[in-house]
């Protein structure tokens, strides 16, 4: 398997940059495609390519060159704005790169970031076979998508993997995200201000998204939607407890807003079905939350 040659879009993001890393440390050449470039992991193996995906003169000849047999789909323009102008441009952007690679006789796979929103649910247990629709732009722009794809996929006979990807954290996530936030005020002696404490979400570390990227790319696994969560939901008002145990030792900040927020009715309470990809790659998730924003803490600290 270390002769698979691996093309990654959005690989200077949040999860493209670890799985360049991992792919490189497992020895196979890499083409890493993004709008800036992350020097610092070049390791020799990793073919850094400057491009935009809405410019496809600047990315067409240096990938047929390349000729990859593994499309990583990772990109996302100007995450988190989920306008209808955003949603349509990353639409309309990844419909022409995936079009193009679907050209390419050697790429026999396709694995592509898409969300748990997809899902719009707010309560229990969301697991691939439920139905599902639209509540917005971006969920229309995702859905578009991967109709397209699977179609697209079975008639040219590749292979296609679509992650539904839940609540990814951990070390390099974009400061404004909720548990960077909270780890940043707790480091001035505050918790930042919390709309809906008891609202709960799947938590997932980025290693073990990683590790389930890396498991789909050197197995064979059947085409369709598959489910990256941990299986359990989260209050935000226990990530706040795991942080402030962290960072200051104590839990008087927590107790505090759970005081004042008693009241409060939970809005939000879902979590990933994870069955179908366990079976499939017996893949599982290692990293407890408390320890992840643990990892966290310590990499906000460097």
């Amino acid at each position: 398997m270390d002769n698979l040659k691996i093309l990654v879009t959005g690989a200077s993001g949040f999860i493209g940059s670890s799985l360049i890393k991992k792919l490189c440390k497992s020895g196979f050449e890499v083409m890493a495609l993004s709008r800036t470039c992350t020097e610092e992991i070049d390791t020799g193996l990793v073919h850094w390519l400057k491009a935009d995906l809405s410019l496809p003169d600047t990315y067409r000849d240096d990938i047929k060159l390349f000729n990859p047999n593994v499309v990583i789909h990772l990109s996302w323009t100007d995450i988190p704005d989920f306008s209808f102008e955003k949603s349509k441009l990353n639409l309309n952007q990844s419909l022409e790169f995936l079009s193009f690679i679907l050209e390419i006789e050697s790429c026999k796979k396709i694995i592509v970031s898409g969300s748990c929103l997809e899902y719009n649910a707010t309560q229990g247990e969301c697991i691939e076979s439920d139905t599902s629709y639209p509540k917005d732009h971006f969920t229309w722009a995702k859905h578009s998508i991967y109709s397209w794809l699977s179609m697209n996929c079975l008639k040219k006979e590749v292979n296609l993997g679509w992650f539904r990807l839940f609540y990814v954290y951990g070390p390099g996530q974009r400061s404004g995200a909720l548990i960077p936030t909270i780890l940043s005020s707790l480091k001035r002696g505050i918790l930042p201000s919390v709309r809906t404490p008891h609202n709960a979400n799947d938590y997932i570390f980025i290693d073990d998204v990683i590790e389930a990227f890396y498991m789909t790319i050197t197995n064979k696994i059947s085409s369709g939607i598959y489910n990256l969560g941990t299986g359990k939901s989260t209050t935000v008002l226990d990530i706040c407890h795991y942080a402030e145990k962290i960072v200051l030792g104590s839990n008087l900040l927590t107790k505090q807003l759970e005081k004042e927020c008693s009241q409060n009715i939970p809005a939000v309470n879902f979590w990933a079905g994870s069955a179908k990809i366990k079976k499939r790659l017996r893949w599982s998730p290692r990293v407890f939350l408390e320890n992840g924003i643990k990892q966290t803490w310590v990499d906000l600290n460097k």
